[in-house]
């Protein structure tokens, strides 16, 4: 019998029982599980977000949790992460850290983290936020800003810093001042922008219309003790036309510097006040802003008299071609308005035969081109030069009526530029040629 497949067998048999025994020895290892995250660091602005990702190794699961702050999901505080890791900031008072986590699913402990900081919004807030302004009158305005240690801002009028005299300006403390006159479209839009972010910014809207103007009628006046004299106001543009009245600043007034009635009647004191005159003024019931005055000169009567002064039956005679300045002095009226002169013909010839228009005075009658007019020239407030008619002969006679031997009769009249009540003070004096 042959020994090799012995020999053979037992070899064979040999070399399983060592492999058998060396597989009974060995302890098989299995790896360990590791995570990363992308990114470990991030900055972001109240609600902005950010996209996370992790990566598991060592396992077969590489799913993972997201939490923040150990929250999972995150919440309203911390801010949102979803389960592909987009991650939205909350909102933030002052710049905050928050810690985005991913924890491997297949082992929970095993986690990477990273950390998120939030920093605030800046919000600008415009108050009043609409206002109307009339034009020429300012408006403050306040502009607040926050989730900033730089609360500065810079002013706009419809996108022009500091605005225009067309829209209105505005200075750098919020103060506006609308334009003089209303633009087109009347409504213009007032902006503080933050100077920290200047794509933060407010507004607010400024609706511009005319500013009222009350007029008081008369705007002078002069009233004698203890008479009266009504007044009107008008305030212009319409709307709500009631007023209040005082006199010298004194509702309804008193009985030193006059009293003035609801509707506007004033009474002048018993005496003349000192100063003698006083102001009248109406103030709106809707906007006591807007008002009107007048001057009201209390006098103890208004008076004026002619000197030289000649009556009908004693007129003042002037010789053909002669001249005589005539003087007018008033009384009751302190603010020395004077007179207005007027000359006026009263008989001559021709205005009877043939029936003509009196013409012996160059006012108030027409010149026949003839040498029968008399002039008045050189007239002030206070005086004028009449110069009689140069006559014509009659008869070896010089006469002022050049077809008649007759005498020119002519009015010359003081008229004073102050009232009394609404009515002025006159004075005649009558003239004879020659």
């Amino acid at each position: 019998m042959s020994l090799r497949p012995v020999l053979f067998a037992l070899t064979v048999l040999l070399i399983a029982a060592m492999v058998g025994c060396n597989t009974a020895n060995r302890t098989l290892t299995q790896p360990p599980i590791t995570i990363s995250i992308s990114p470990t660091s991030a900055t972001l602005a109240a609600g902005g977000m950010q996209s996370f990702t992790a990566a598991v190794q060592g396992a077969m699961d590489t799913n993972v949790i997201w939490q923040v702050n150990q929250v999972t999901g995150g919440s309203s505080a911390t801010g949102i992460i979803d389960s592909t890791g987009s991650y939205t900031a909350p909102l933030v008072q002052s710049q905050t850290v928050f810690t985005v986590t991913a924890a491997a699913t297949a082992d929970t402990s095993i986690t990477a983290s990273a950390s998120v900081t939030v920093t605030p919004v800046v919000k600008v807030t415009v108050s009043p936020s609409n206002v109307a302004v009339e034009t020429n009158h300012t408006q403050q305005f306040s502009a607040t800003v926050v989730n900033t240690t730089n609360t500065a801002v810079t002013w706009q009028v419809n996108g022009v810093i500091g605005g225009n005299s067309t829209v209105g300006k505005i200075d750098v403390n919020g103060l506006y001042t609308a334009p003089g006159s209303v633009p087109a479209p009347a409504t213009v839009t007032v902006t503080a922008i933050s100077v920290a972010d200047p794509t933060k910014s407010d507004s607010a809207s400024v609706t511009i219309s005319l500013t009222p103007v009350l007029t008081v009628n008369p705007s002078q006046a002069n009233v004698v003790v203890g008479n009266q004299q009504l007044f009107t106001a008008i305030i212009s543009g319409g709307g709500n036309q009631a007023v209040n009245w005082q006199v010298n600043g004194i509702s309804g007034g008193n009985t030193t510097v006059g009293l003035i009635s609801a509707g506007g009647l004033y009474t002048a004191p018993g005496s003349v006040p000192s100063p003698a005159a006083v102001t009248v003024k109406a103030i709106s019931q809707a906007d006591n802003t807007v008002t009107g005055s007048a001057t009201v000169t209390v006098i103890a009567n208004l008076g004026v008299t002619l000197s030289p002064f000649g009556t009908q039956g004693s007129p003042v005679h002037v010789a053909l071609s002669g001249t005589q300045t005539f003087n007018a002095q008033v009384v009751g009226d302190p603010s020395n308005l004077g007179v207005t002169w007027s000359l006026v013909c009263v008989s001559d010839a021709e205005g009877t035969n043939p029936p003509t228009v009196l013409d012996c005075a160059s006012q108030g009658g027409s010149d026949d081109g003839e040498h029968d007019i008399s002039t008045l020239t050189n007239m002030t407030l206070t005086s004028a030069l009449f110069t009689a008619a140069p006559g014509d002969v009659f008869n070896n006679v010089a006469y002022c009526d050049e077809t008649t031997a007759i005498t020119c009769i002519l009015t010359l009249t003081a008229t004073t530029n102050a009232l009394e009540n609404g009515t002025p003070a006159t004075a005649v004096v009558y003239i004879s040629v020659p």
